[in-house]
């Protein structure tokens, strides 16, 4: 029976991710375990699936698996996966996959069947939390399938790399936003998604705390309110606490679900009174800029999430060249009303 990684990692007493790097000499380990885990290896016979020959003279088959089929987000991110390869000329075959709950027992089933029974060669994957989802990554990454995780990320899994942005860099920047909007002063209501699975709003909420508590400690914030992805649900909670608190002056959704937010604005007759930081350059974001009613839009380079991984997975299928570094960070962009515009039915 082949030696696995697993074996390897029980028997060197550290986790399959650190034997990954090791075996296949990636950053993030140190020489002395590296050199010790792969002398382990060789001792136990180990042969890498990445050693099998590359694709040739054919279509790479890459599957692409999305959750949260509401966010506009994700729907750019989706149409994106799908057509770039057509416009680029890359010969890779994309099958998408989007899940409109987030379920891991669903998200583990999508990754089946594009593996299982459509025989894709690597996978894309905005990961939910959960441990079964990274044992899956690790698991597919033995069989020699390699995994580009994108948006959000399980770092302790044997993924060939992450594309996507640091959130809880961008909850900073949100924070830094806010601060100079409100001048140092002032009450923040904060709103997030609770539902289990996916933890980028959380992450994004952590550095928003962070800084405010580090950079603007005048401004209050208020304890985070829960939307459940409800649109209704987030838009009465919201106008209630704009008519029962005289002195909010700020609310930063870092989650998707916002219309219910923008419509409370706009009810209440606050636009441009209470100051609205939100993520993504999606046109519902950019056009509320336009009508006054947000005042920071923070982006992800969603062009660039849609297309790198990729070439990442095309470049390793087809040429055996690994990628340079394990994490590639987008920048985080921001519009406000100065940089964005109405064009053509639309907004840029």
């Amino acid at each position: 029976m082949a030696v696995t990684i697993q074996q390897i990692a029980d028997a060197c007493g550290v986790s399959r991710g650190t034997v990954d790097r090791a075996l296949h000499n990636k950053k993030g380990i140190r020489p002395e375990v590296a050199a010790q885990i792969q002398e382990t290896a060789r001792q136990m016979g180990y042969i890498s699936p990445r050693l099998r020959p590359v694709i040739a003279d054919r279509t790479v088959r890459i599957g692409v698996v999305l959750h949260s089929a509401a966010s506009p987000f994700m729907q750019i991110l989706s149409d994106i996966f799908r057509t770039y390869p057509t416009q680029e000329l890359l010969p890779v075959e994309t099958i998408v996959r989007v899940q409109e709950k987030r379920e891991p027992k669903l998200q583990l089933a999508l990754i089946d069947e594009l593996v299982e029974s459509l025989h894709v060669d690597g996978l894309v994957l905005a990961p939910l939390a959960s441990e079964r989802v990274r044992e899956r990554i690790d698991s597919l990454t033995e069989r020699g399938i390699p995994v580009v995780t994108v948006n959000t990320d399980i770092e302790d899994s044997s993924r060939l790399a992450y594309v996507g942005q640091d959130s809880i860099a961008a909850g900073r920047a949100a924070a830094a936003l806010m601060g100079l909007a409100l001048g140092g002063r002032g009450m923040v209501l904060p709103i997030i998604d609770q539902q289990s699975g996916h933890y980028a709003d959380s992450q994004r909420l952590s550095g928003f705390t962070e800084e405010m508590a580090e950079s603007y400690p005048g401004i209050q914030l208020l304890p985070p309110v829960s939307c459940y992805q409800d649109s209704e649900l987030i838009e009465r909670t919201v106008l209630r606490e704009l008519e029962s608190n005289p002195m909010l002056t700020g609310i930063y959704p870092s989650t998707a679900v916002r219309t219910g937010v923008f419509r409370a604005v706009q009810r209440a007759g606050v636009a441009g009174k209470v100051h609205v930081v939100v993520h993504d350059l999606t046109s519902d974001n950019l056009r509320m800029i336009c009508e006054g009613v947000v005042d920071f839009a923070i982006g992800q380079e969603v062009r660039t999430q849609g297309s790198l991984p990729l070439k990442l997975l095309y470049q390793y299928l087809t040429r055996h060249q690994s990628p340079d570094r394990r994490v590639y960070a987008t920048d985080i962009e921001i519009k406000f009303r100065y940089n964005t515009q109405e064009e053509n039915g639309g907004y840029r």
